[in-house]
């Protein structure tokens, strides 16, 4: 009995050391286990069975020591009254929800009310202002073209007085009451300017066969070399093409102020013996005028006998649908 009872204390002392710590700890348990099995060892063998069940019911109200957890108790009709007002209180759907919200926000920086604010005030101003400034170019864009519509016509023409290819006068006011198409080169020429009057002659077949512009549009020739195209040898020369051209020249004054007039380009070599051949540089243009005088456009060496007539006959044509006379 008495070794139950030295059993008895020794594990009343080293049971509670290791398992009060941690019920859950196998390393404390297994000390105390072991502490168990060495007293067991100098004790009888109902002393052991003594020790087991103490150590037993040791373990069982160690462990019945541990309260259960406390089951949730309902509120109160006040309590759940309140509660449910102040869960409506933070709700973005309640009277101060806003307000909650606003309070998230921090109150100075980027995200502020006051940073958010001058944002949004912010980005109105520059959609305005791109907005107001595209309009503004539109505007200027349009005026621009008006503009350029109205005063677009180039300054191409202007007063002269030559000889054509019969000793005849020939002026500027000669010329009006009908369309006119004036070609500058010279009897010379090797090849461009045979080219381009065969064009024009082509260009004129095409236009007498409509009623409209037969015999509305008056071919012209006028020559950048009047040292030697004479009215006689202009004569001459425009019996190749289209006899409907009038040939002009004159002195080397008169000329140079119809091509300056006409700003038309011409250049001959500065020095030349007498007798001495020669070619002269010069524009490759022919000079479509209205039968007021007005210059209305200009043909260059890319545009086809086809072109030219089309062009020609719907300009014609919109004269004469003004209500416009042309003389015949």
């Amino acid at each position: 009995m008495r070794g139950i009872s030295t059993l008895s204390r020794t594990a009343t002392r080293v049971a509670p050391a290791f398992l009060g710590r941690s019920l859950n700890s196998s390393k404390a348990f297994g000390v105390a286990r072991a502490s168990l099995s060495q007293h067991a060892m100098r004790t009888p063998i109902n002393a052991q069975s003594a020790q087991r069940s103490s150590s037993a019911s040791l373990f069982c109200r160690t462990y019945s020591t541990e309260q259960p957890p406390k089951k949730a108790q309902p509120l109160n009709e006040k309590e759940s009254s309140s509660g449910s007002s102040s869960s409506n209180a933070r709700s973005p759907g309640g009277d101060g929800g806003m307000k909650d919200m606003l309070s998230l926000l921090p109150s100075s920086g980027p995200l502020s009310p006051i940073g958010i604010g001058f944002f949004l005030l912010t980005s109105a101003g520059i959609v305005y202002f791109f907005t107001v400034t595209k309009e503004q170019v539109r505007a200027e864009r349009e005026k621009s073209k008006n503009k350029s519509e109205v005063v677009g016509k180039a300054d191409v023409g202007g007063p002269f007085e030559l000889t054509d290819q019969d000793g005849n006068t020939v002026t500027d006011k000669s010329l009006l009451g009908k369309f006119a198409l004036i070609y500058f080169g010279f009897c010379h020429c090797p090849d461009i300017c045979p080219e381009e009057l065969d064009k024009i002659g082509e260009a004129m077949d095409i236009l007498e066969r409509n009623p409209k512009t037969k015999d509305a549009v008056q071919l012209v020739f006028v020559t950048c070399d009047p040292q030697r195209d004479s009215p006689a040898e202009v004569k001459k020369y425009l019996q190749q093409f289209h006899p409907g051209f009038i040939g002009l020249t004159g002195s080397v004054d008169q000329i140079a102020a119809m091509c300056k007039a006409y700003r038309v380009y011409f250049s001959k070599p500065p020095r030349v013996d007498e007798g001495q051949d020669y070619l002269v540089d010069h524009a490759i243009f022919s000079y479509f005028m209205d039968p007021d005088g007005e210059f209305i456009d200009v043909y260059g060496k890319d545009k086809t006998a086809t072109t030219m007539a089309s062009d020609i006959e719907r300009r014609v044509t919109q004269f004469l649908n003004a209500g416009r006379k042309i003389k015949k």
